[in-house]
Formats: structure tokens, sequence, C-alpha cells
């Protein structure tokens, strides 16, 4: 089934946080993000083929280009141009799409290719984070999921109770920018309580020079990381287990310890690594910075079709209190309350909508900072995403089954941004914790990459074992 193009939608104009994303990137950093799925079996590529077009009807904007109209940037129409997936590893490999910046003024934000093996397939799809968010490409994937299940079903005669997709409504992506329904900052108070509260924070992160990741060119072409390189690691059950215990010690979440260890671990590979030289006057206090997607739907999207409804939080320390661990620990954990508590992720989108009003500002601020650190690092937190996908396919031994597949990892990873030369993401698969990184190939090289998430899997595993009495 080919999209086709929703009339009563498009042009549609671009939100806030769409025109960041355009506006941030860069060819050397494109703002893409990845899925990975590991299949076991044989892909039907034809039914996948029609399993993924079965998707994209659902989901307009991944069928869209950008195009400017009486002044203004709008998705328009371009489902007759999108790609077929590519299962020619010999072409992909070669053209190597993770290097090609997606151009959403010509093309669609989505690349979808493959590889099969005798008995496994590797699924890699590649988003522009101005399309969608990554909960949108989690709601994309459960489509292809379930569209491939039932086309192979149905080709093959057999029946079964298979799920239906869910339903989804693309009237809504109109309201996708609006704080009309979903819960908004809510800061209490006087107007001058307010205004101050805001001011403190501006100036807090004004004041604050982001510490990148110190990081060597790799000096041997056979040093270079190849490929995506999305390198994941899973911790067992019991140092998952581990570090639950030690996140509840503190009365904080897992995520909140996450961000905690992501930044002891990058202060120490800095100590490690850096060559920094000494200052002996800035006004900037030296903080490391962990950027931690959030989402900002409600309960009213549970029908909206994949985009973006997310907003960042810029997790900064000062290095003084990055090496006291359970101080570090309470201020994340105790900003991320008020975080979610007030949505302070509105106020993101809301410092670039005050921009946007200003002709050329947004863009001439990306500019002026395009060379500078906005995060050391950024972790996205997916949670549960495997059993989220298959909720309603059909498991053997606890194994999620698509059709004739079995699948058995997923792991996604967010954009690298320029001055931000790694990415991780956390992700819970069958009650262990798996932790995914993409490096910057320019500045890390295979051995280094390697070295890094190791590092944090150890901070994360020596927090573990400090916990006593964990059942085995």
């Amino acid at each position: 089934m080919a999209p086709v193009a929703p009339e009563s939608l498009l042009p549609l104009p671009l939100t806030a946080f769409e025109q960041f994303m355009l506006t941030d990137e860069s060819p050397d950093f494109p703002m893409v993000f990845y899925l990975q799925v590991r299949l076991k079996g044989v892909v039907d590529r034809r039914n996948m083929q029609l399993a993924v077009d079965t998707a994209l009807t659902r989901h307009p904007l991944l069928c869209c280009r950008v195009e400017s109209d009486n002044g203004r940037e709008c998705w328009v129409w371009a489902g007759d141009d999108i790609p077929n997936t590519d299962w020619n590893k010999d072409h992909w490999s070669a053209a190597e799409p993770w290097h090609q910046p997606i151009d959403l003024r010509n093309t669609v934000g989505l690349r979808v290719w493959g590889e099969q093996t005798t008995e496994h397939a590797l699924l890699t799809l590649q988003f522009h984070h101005a399309c969608c968010d990554g909960i949108g490409a989690a709601q994309f994937l459960e489509d292809v999921a379930i569209a491939y299940a039932r086309q192979h079903a149905a080709s093959n005669g057999i029946e079964g109770d298979l799920p239906e997709l869910r339903p989804v409504h693309h009237h809504l992506l109109k309201t996708r920018g609006s704080r009309d329904g979903r819960r908004i900052a809510d800061v209490r108070g006087s107007l001058t309580r307010r205004v101050r509260i805001l001011l403190k924070y501006t100036l807090r992160y004004l004041r604050q020079k982001k510490l990148p990741l110190q990081t060597t060119s790799p000096d041997r072409n056979d040093d270079r990381q190849q490929g995506l390189n999305l390198m994941t690691l899973q911790l067992s059950r019991r140092e998952t287990r581990g570090l639950r215990e030690a996140a509840k010690l503190h009365c904080a979440s897992l995520n909140d310890l996450l961000v905690s260890e992501l930044m002891t671990t990058s202060h120490a590979w800095n100590t490690k690594h850096g060559r920094r030289r000494k200052q002996w006057f800035s006004v900037k206090q030296p903080t490391v910075c962990v950027l931690v997607p959030t989402s900002l739907r409600g309960p009213s999207d549970s029908e909206l079709p994949a985009c973006n409804v997310v907003s960042y939080v810029f997790m900064a320390r000062p290095v003084s209190l990055v090496t006291q661990r359970d101080k570090l620990l309470h201020s994340i954990r105790d900003e991320m309350q008020l975080v979610h508590k007030h949505q302070a992720g509105w106020f993101f989108v809301q410092a670039i909508e005050a921009m946007r009003k200003l002709p050329g500002m947004l863009r001439f601020v990306m500019w002026w900072t395009q060379d500078s650190c906005m995060s050391t690092t950024v972790i996205s937190h997916m949670g549960n995403l495997l059993n989220t996908i298959g909720s309603r396919l059909p498991k053997i031994d606890g194994q999620i089954q698509m059709g004739n597949l079995t699948v058995e990892h997923i792991c996604g990873i967010p954009p690298i941004r320029q001055g931000t030369s790694a990415a991780f993401s956390s992700m819970m698969i069958n009650g262990c914790l798996s932790i995914s990184m993409r490096c910057c190939s320019k500045r890390f090289s295979q051995r280094n990459a390697k070295a890094l998430l190791n590092a944090f899997a150890d901070t994360l595993k020596d927090t573990a074992t400090q916990v006593p009495d964990l059942p085995g």
C-alpha cells in the first residue's frame, strides 16, 4: 500500500522544535538518530517492504520534505519519492548513509537498510530528528512489526489472532506543537517570583562552560571506526538489580543514577585523557553536562502519529560536585523531580519560540554557537522499548514473534551534535540494562570508543556491586 498524501493536512508549518532540529545540524553532524533491530530468521523482503509502506501511510511527516511557503517553512508531500529498503549490503556500505546528511529540502527523513545472513537479519532505520522523536520512531517500528506479521500470515494462509494497528489520526499533527491539552511549565507564585526563577536558571546556564569529552583522532587507518559502529553492552540481571537498589537507597530513579554515573565517567575520562590548558581567569564555571531528552506528551497523545513532542534538559554540574558522588546524585534527583513536576522541558521550547519571533535570530544564535559544546554527552532513556513494541505480538519462550521472525534485540541512539562527541542510550531488555553508544568517528578511534563504553559499564558495575545482600 503506497502512502497517500493527506491533502487536508498539508502544507503544515514547522514547529519551533522542528525548526531547531533543522537549524542545528551541519554536514559533519547531521541531526539523525537510529533504531536497529536484530532478527532471527530470513526476512521476506516483499512483505517487509509492504509493512514499511503500510507504516508510512500512518505517519505523514516521514513522507514529507520541507519547503518554503509564503515565508514559512512547511512540510509538503514527497511520498512518491520514498526509497525502498536497501538490502544490497555492497551498495549501502559503499554509500555510507551514516555519513550522509538527510537533506529534508530534497528528500524524506527516513532511510531503511538491512543485512541478511543465513540465520539472522539486521534492520537499521535512520530518522531525521525534525520528523519525529524516539517515541514516534518506536510507534513507526511497532507498526512495521505488526504489519509484517499480518502480511506474513496473509501471504501464507496462516490463521491466527494477530493484533490490529493502533488507531492514529492525522489531524492531531496540527496541534503537535501546542501546549493545549498537555501539562505545561508550571512555576507557581507571583509574576515577580516566576521571572526571578527563570532569570536565575538562564544566568546559571550562561555562566557555565560545558567541557567536551577529550578525544584523540585515529592515528592509524586500521583503528578507525567502521560503518555505523553502534556499540551495545548489556549488564546482568544481578547488576541491574544492584543499580536499582543503589538508586533506591538515595530515593532516586534508575535514570537519575545513569545520568550521575555518566557524569562521573565523563569527568574521569577527561582527567585521564585531557590536555587542558590552565586558565588563570575565567568568568565561566567549568561543568560536566549531560543532555537528557524529555517527553512532553500527555494522555491525549496516544493516537498522535510519529512527530516531535519532546524537549531537552541540560543537567550540568561543576567539576567540584562531580567528584562527590552522593551529593551529585542527590542534586540530579532533586532537579529531575522539579523537571517532571513543572514540565520544565517546555522552557527550552519556549526559548526557541521566542527566538523565532525575531527574523533570523534562531539561525544567528545557532551559527554563533556552532563550534561550542552544548553538552559533554547525551543520554536517551528508552525504557522497555522491546516490550512496548512487541506487547501485542505473540511470544514464544519470552521472545517476540514477528511472523516467521524472532525479535532478538533492539537498540537506538540519539544524534551526535557538534561539540558533543558521544551519544548514549539506555534500555531494559528482559530485566537487564542495555547501554548503547555511538561516538564521532572523526574524534574517536575504534579503540577509544570501546574504552569509553567499557569505562561507563565499569562505573555502573562498581556501583551495583556495592549494594549488599543481593540475591544471586
